[in-house]
């Protein structure tokens, strides 16, 4: 399956990239590069991938993908505070968006991943995806 991996860079895409080629997958990637230059540790395996943002991609730049997997956000609480619509544009306009033209361009799978944030804090209790909702930012 050839899958479009938002965020390829970020906490979650580098763990999800390789996961998805150890299984077989083709993955493209697509990361703003914000924190370029901030890794530390080892360098996570390397994905072929597009500088763009998330809020400027057309349904040509989906074209050939089997599925989208999106976990590209700003997703930390200070980033959301700092400015609310700037989170609200690429957290949900630019994912719903992005959804809508992934079926548009023929995509027939389409996983969307949230910052444990929208769940708010838990303490010491587990929340899995029927929890109720409790958004720590916008």
């Amino acid at each position: 399956m050839r899958i479009l991996l938002t965020g390829h860079k970020g906490y979650i895409g580098t763990v999800a990239g390789p996961v998805l080629r150890s299984a077989g997958h083709e993955v493209i990637g697509l990361d703003t590069d914000l924190f370029a230059g901030c890794e530390f540790g080892e360098a996570a395996l390397e994905i072929p991938g597009v500088r763009k943002d998330v809020r400027d991609l057309t349904r040509a730049d989906l074209e050939g993908f089997d599925a989208v997997v999106h976990p590209a956000a700003l997703s930390n609480d200070p980033l959301g505070d700092l400015d609310a619509n700037l989170t609200y544009d690429i957290n949900h306009r630019a994912s719903v968006r992005l959804a809508e033209l992934a079926k548009e361009a023929g995509a027939r799978r389409f996983v969307f991943f949230s910052s444990c944030s929208v769940y708010g804090a838990a303490g010491e209790a587990i929340r899995d995806e029927t929890a109720p909702l409790g958004p720590v930012t916008a």
